[in-house]
This record gives structure tokens, C-alpha cells and sequence, in this order.
């Protein structure tokens, strides 16, 4: 990654700029909330306000889902190739997901319910019941029985979250699967499961150090533009400036050094994750299939 990182980060700052466009959209949709709130005046909730609300959370999530399905393809395809000593562009890259778009896309779909189906399911049981027991007066408001039950969704949080880990890991080399060996989603899903056997511990600690990795520079990099922040309003108010406009001049640039350092951030960790899982794709097909299928 990073002999290839101008590749990399540059696909990956598509679905970055995603990310803050989807922040922007939902910043717009709860502005009309937002604002009485500033002028101390009076919230009034229209039905339209929520049904703005709730549009541009769908619309939002959508646009989220479909970028990333086409980013990961797009950024699988650089990272096998530089791991070869290919050179490709960003437009080559983005063209492989493009030409398989509806592949991709019906993959994350079907990831997504493959994680998400069975906890809903579960949940939906768990909450059913619990809704059943009130019903019938076996749980009573103020009894003790009602303390058992927030024990009972901790453990389902938790187990919830467990599942979720361990079915990502199976899933995390269908991408790379569908970009080197050009089959279908399903049976992307059926080699990431096959080629992720002995390796899922080995996966999860190193995106977990990534994840480490990531957040501890997160956490550095915003000090960093805070202090800075700080240092030049401490300035500007030993200088006697006025709030208007200098005020708000320093606060449109800072907003845009911190939105410019949050994307290159996202599109870091991005490349990061999927370089990773192109390079374990790799790596698996090598120790189970041998020299020859990790070269085709």
C-alpha cells in the first residue's frame, strides 16, 4: 500500500466524499429542526419534517450502500494487481466495478442479509416475547421480573455482535473472489467461506490493528487541528479582530482543513481494509491451492 498509496487512497476518496456528501444531506434534512432550537423559538414537528427526515435517511444509506460496492471491487482490483507488479489507473479500476456493477451491488445485498437477517429475526422474538409476557401480566412494570430483562439485552447485544464478527470474517474475500476469479456473488460468498478456513484469527487481529492504528492517528490529528484552532483564535482576540467577518472566516477554513483531513482519513483506512483482504485472498489461495492457482 504504500508503494501504491497515490492509487489507492485515490480510489479510495470516492467513497470518503460519499460519507461527509451523506453527512451533509442529513445535516440539510434536520436543519428546519435545528434551527428554532439556535433561535430559541419554538420546535414544530410537521409531519413533513419527518417525512423529510426519513427520506433523506433511505436515500442516504442507499447512495452509501451502492458506493461501497462499487468501491471494493474497484480498490480488490489495484490491490491484486500491484501485489503482481501490475500498474493500473484509477480509471481501469473503477471501469472493473463498473462493468459488473449489478454483481457487486446484489453482493453487499446479500452479505448484508447473511449478517443482518438472523439477528433481526432473533431480535424480533426476543422483543415479541417480551411484549407477550407483558401483555399477559407475567412480567409486571414494577416487579423484579422487569430488572431480568436488561440483563437478557445485554446478552443478546453482545451475542449479536459476536455473530456479526464471525460471519464477516467468513465473507471478508468474496470481493476479492469476484474480482480475480470473475464469478457470480453466491458462489463469491461459497470461496470467501472456503478460503477464510484457518485464517479468520489472523484476519480479524490485523484489522483490528488497523483499526487501532487508525483511530490512535484520528485522535492525534484532531488534537493537532484543535490546538492549532485555538492558537489562532487566541490570536486573533490579543490582535482585538472582530468576530465578523475574520471570526467566521477562521471557522469556514478550519471546518475545511478538518473535513479535508477526515476524508483523507477515511480514504486511508478504506485502502487500508481492502488492500489487506486482497492480500489475504492471495496469500489463502497460496497455502490451500498452491503457486500455480494463486497465479491465475
Amino acid at each position: 500500500m504504500r508503494a501504491n498509496w497515490r492509487l489507492i487512497v485515490g480510489i479510495a476518496l470516492v467513497p470518503g466524499a460519499g460519507v461527509i456528501f451523506y453527512f451533509g444531506v442529513m445535516f440539510a434534512a434536520f436543519f428546519p429542526v435545528m434551527k428554532p432550537l439556535m433561535l430559541h423559538q419554538t420546535v414544530g414537528f410537521s409531519p413533513m419534517v419527518f417525512v423529510w427526515l426519513f427520506a433523506a435517511y433511505i436515500l442516504g444509506i442507499i447512495l452509501m450502500i451502492v458506493i461501497s460496492a462499487l468501491y471494493e471491487p474497484a480498490a480488490a482490483y489495484a490491490a491484486l494487481n500491484a501485489n503482481t507488479g501490475t500498474r493500473v489507473t484509477f480509471s481501469s479500476a473503477w471501469a472493473v466495478a463498473w462493468s459488473n456493477a449489478g454483481r457487486y451491488i446484489w453482493l453487499a445485498v446479500l452479505r448484508a442479509l447473511i449478517v443482518t437477517a438472523p439477528i433481526l429475526l432473533f431480535g424480533a422474538l426476543f422483543v415479541g416475547s417480551v411484549v407477550l409476557s407483558l401483555t399477559h401480566g407475567r412480567v409486571g412494570a414494577n416487579s423484579s421480573e422487569m430488572i431480568e430483562i436488561f440483563p437478557l439485552i445485554l446478552l443478546f447485544y453482545l451475542g449479536a455482535m459476536v455473530y456479526a464478527v464471525l460471519v464477516m470474517l467468513r465473507l471478508v474475500l468474496a470481493v476479492p473472489v469476484c474480482v480475480a476469479e470473475d464469478v457470480s456473488a453466491w458462489k463469491g460468498i461459497r470461496r470467501s467461506n472456503q478460503l477464510t478456513h484457518g485464517a479468520k484469527g489472523r484476519i480479524f487481529l490485523l484489522a483490528l490493528l488497523i483499526y487501532a492504528i487508525g483511530y490512535a492517528a484520528f485522535l492525534v490529528v484532531e488534537m493537532v487541528i484543535f490546538f492549532l484552532g485555538a492558537m489562532v483564535a487566541l490570536a486573533g482576540m490579543l490582535l482585538h479582530l472582530a468576530m465578523a467577518p475574520w471570526g467566521y472566516i477562521g471557522i469556514g477554513v478550519g471546518a475545511v482543513v478538518f473535513l479535508c483531513a477526515y476524508l483523507f482519513w477515511l480514504a486511508l483506512i478504506a485502502g487500508a481494509y481492502q488492500t489487506l483482504f486482497a492480500m489475504v485472498y492471495q496469500d489463502q489461495r497460496l497455502r490451500l491451492e498452491g503457486a500455480a492457482a494463486a497465479q491465475a
